[in-house]
C-alpha cells in the first residue's frame, strides 16, 4: 500500500521467524521464509536482511531430504519411519530460490527429486492427492499412504489439492 504503518508492522512481525533460519526439526520454514522473507525481499529489495535467512534456512530445509526416498521429510513425530505430506510443495520455493542466488545445483537437485517423487507416489488416478506418504527410510519405498488431516485417507482434501497446485506450478515456473 505504501503506508509505512504496514510496512513497520509487517518488518516486526518478519523479525519473529528470523530463528527459522537455523530450523533442522520441521520442513513448514520453507513457505514460513518465503511468505515473510522471500515477499519482504521482492517488495523492498532488502538483500542484506534477505537474503542471508533464506540461504539458511533453504539449508537447514535440505538436511531433511533423504536421496534414497527422494524427498523431505515432514515430520520427526508419531509412529510413521519418514513421513511426507503433500503441504511439502510448498517448501520447495525456499530451495528454488537459494539456489538461484548463490548458485547451489544442489538445492535445485533436491527441490527437483522431492516434486518428482511426489508426483509419482502423492496422486490417485482422478489425481486427487494423498496427504502423507509414508516411506521406508532403508529402501526408499512405499510404506502407506492415507490423510490424517482430511476426512478419510479415500476423500479429496481441498488444501492438500491447492498445496499441490501452488506447489507444481512454482516448480514449472522454476
Amino acid at each position: 500500500t505504501g503506508n509505512e504503518v504496514f510496512r513497520d508492522l509487517a518488518l516486526k512481525y518478519q523479525a519473529g521467524l528470523e530463528p527459522l533460519r537455523f530450523r533442522t526439526d520441521d520442513h513448514d520454514i520453507g513457505f514460513q521464509l518465503m511468505c515473510s522473507y522471500g515477499n519482504c525481499l521482492r517488495l523492498t529489495g532488502d538483500e542484506a536482511v534477505c537474503v542471508p535467512v533464506i540461504i539458511d534456512g533453504a539449508r537447514s530445509l535440505a538436511t531433511r531430504f533423504d536421496p534414497e526416498v527422494g524427498c523431505i521429510r515432514s515430520w520427526s513425530f508419531g509412529n510413521w519411519s519418514f513421513p511426507v505430506i503433500i503441504d511439502n510443495m510448498m517448501n520447495l520455493e525456499l530451495l528454488e530460490e537459494a539456489s538461484k542466488m548463490f548458485g547451489c545445483d544442489s538445492l535445485d537437485r533436491i527441490a527437483q527429486d522431492h516434486a518428482n517423487t511426489t508426483m509419482t507416489n502423492h496422486f490417485r488416478e482422478d489425481y486427487t492427492t494423498w496427504h502423507l506418504v509414508n516411506y521406508v527410510d532403508a529402501d526408499g519405498s512405499v510404506r502407506r499412504k492415507h490423510t490424517v488431516q482430511g476426512y478419510s485417507d479415500d476423500s479429496a482434501w481441498a488444501r492438500g489439492q491447492a498445496w499441490a497446485l501452488y506447489g507444481y506450478t512454482m516448480m514449472y515456473r522454476e
